[in-house]
């Protein structure tokens, strides 16, 4: 029998405004998965933990560069594409919630060996 996939539970920015969008995020026992926090039901892109970690990177900078294995980001005025290259996978996130969601990478949020995150991975299992 399959062991059950632990999570994290989701989580976005605390730079979000509580009633905008933004990038919901939910660390796994198999990596990472991002969402639209509007629409809970949403399609989610996966990542491995070496995939999150080189997109972040991305995400921190500003520059896409879609070097990271998993995701393809395009810009265009207030539109934040991420396309999951396996899948074709898509999300649109506003230049406010795209920015939210770079803030709180910046600050470690979205770090998968914070203690916030280890420890609710723990507690999941």
């Amino acid at each position: 029998m399959p062991t059950a996939k632990r999570r994290a539970g989701w989580r976005k920015s605390t730079y979000s405004d509580q009633g905008n969008g933004c990038v919901d995020v939910d660390f796994t026992s198999d990596g990472v998965e991002i969402r639209h926090s509007q629409i809970p039901n949403s399609i989610v892109i996966t990542f491995t933990i070496t995939q999150w970690s080189r997109w972040i990177c991305e995400v921190i900078t500003g520059e896409p560069t879609n070097a990271n294995g998993a995701v393809d980001v395009s810009v265009a005025p207030n539109a934040w594409t991420v396309r999951e290259r396996t899948t074709g996978h898509t999300l649109i996130f506003t230049d406010a919630e795209w920015r939210a969601f770079q803030l709180g990478a910046a600050d470690g949020q979205f770090d998968p060996t914070h203690p916030s995150i280890t420890e609710a991975l723990a507690e999941a299992s």
